[in-house]
C-alpha cells in the first residue's frame, strides 16, 4: 500500500513522541558546575554559613534537583507525581527569588561576612538582574504552556541556565583568580551558556523539534553579555544598585 504524502515519515512521528531528554543533562550540568564553582565558598563550610546564605544555597541547589527530578519522572512515565511536584515547585521559585534579592542587597551594602568591594559586588549583581528576569519568564511560561511538553520541558530547562552564570563564574574564577580573575571569568561564562544553548538548539534542529525557547534565551543571552560591560558602570545601573542596597 503506498504510504499518504502528507504522512510524516516513521523517524519523524517517533521523535515527535519522545521524551526530551535534554532538561536531565543540563541538570546534571548545572549540578556540576555549581558545586565545582561554590564548593569552597559555600559546600564545604556548611557550619559557618549563615542563615541568609544557607537559604539561598539550598534553594538554588534544590532547584537544580528538582528539576532533574522532574525530568526523571517524564521518563518514566510517572505524570501524576510530576504534577504534584511541579505545583508544589511555586513555594521553592519564591523562596529561591526571595533569598537571591536578600543576597544582592547584602553583598551591595557591604555587609557579607567577607565584603566584597562594591565594583564587584555590582559585577555579579549585574549578571543577576540581566537573567533573573529570564528565570521568570521562562518559569511563568512553563506553568502557562504545561501541556505542551516540548515547549514545557525547553522551558524549565532555560531556568536552570539562567540561574547559572554566578556559579560558572566562580567555576572560572578559579582559573583566573583574584577579583581581576572574576572579570575576566565573566567573558567564558557568557560564552559556556551560549554554546550550551548552540548545542541544544542544533540538536533539537537536528531532530526536528526546534522550538521557540532555546532560541529566545540564546537571544537574550547574546544581549545582555554585549550589553554587559557597557552597564556594568552605567547611570542606570548605579540606581538599581543602591536601591537594592537599601533593602538590606
Amino acid at each position: 500500500m503506498a504510504t499518504s504524502a502528507k504522512e510524516p515519515p516513521a523517524r519523524t512521528k517517533r521523535l515527535n513522541t519522545e521524551p526530551f531528554g535534554g532538561a536531565a543533562t543540563m541538570a546534571w550540568l548545572a549540578i556540576a558546575v555549581t558545586l565545582i564553582g561554590f564548593w569552597r565558598t559555600f559546600f564545604a563550610i556548611q557550619p559557618s554559613v549563615d542563615l541568609a546564605h544557607q537559604l539561598h544555597g539550598w534553594t538554588a541547589t534544590g532547584w537544580l534537583v528538582l528539576v532533574l527530578a522532574q525530568a526523571t519522572l517524564i521518563r518514566r512515565r510517572n505524570y501524576r507525581l510530576h504534577r504534584i511536584l511541579g505545583w508544589s515547585s511555586l513555594v521553592l521559585f519564591t523562596l529561591l527569588l526571595a533569598s537571591a534579592w536578600r543576597m544582592l542587597a547584602i553583598m551591595l551594602a557591604g555587609k557579607s561576612a567577607i565584603p566584597v568591594p562594591y565594583d564587584f559586588a555590582k559585577l555579579f549583581a549585574l549578571s543577576d538582574i540581566t537573567a533573573v528576569p529570564l528565570m521568570i519568564i521562562a518559569y511563568v511560561a512553563a506553568i502557562v504552556l504545561r501541556k505542551d511538553r516540548h515547549v514545557h520541558s525547553r522551558l524549565i530547562s532555560v531556568t536552570l541556565l539562567a540561574g547559572l552564570l554566578p556559579a560558572i563564574a566562580r567555576m572560572f574564577n578559579l582559573i583566573w583568580t583574584g577579583p581581576e580573575g572574576l572579570i575576566f571569568a565573566m567573558h567564558p561564562s557568557y560564552l559556556f551558556v551560549l554554546i550550551v544553548l548552540g548545542a541544544a538548539i542544533f540538536v533539537d534542529w537536528r531532530k526536528g523539534v526546534l522550538r521557540w525557547p532555546f532560541p529566545f534565551a540564546f537571544a537574550w543571552f547574546t544581549v545582555a553579555y554585549a550589553t554587559f560591560f557597557p552597564s556594568w558602570h552605567s547611570a542606570w545601573f548605579e540606581a538599581i544598585a543602591q536601591f537594592i542596597a537599601s533593602t538590606y
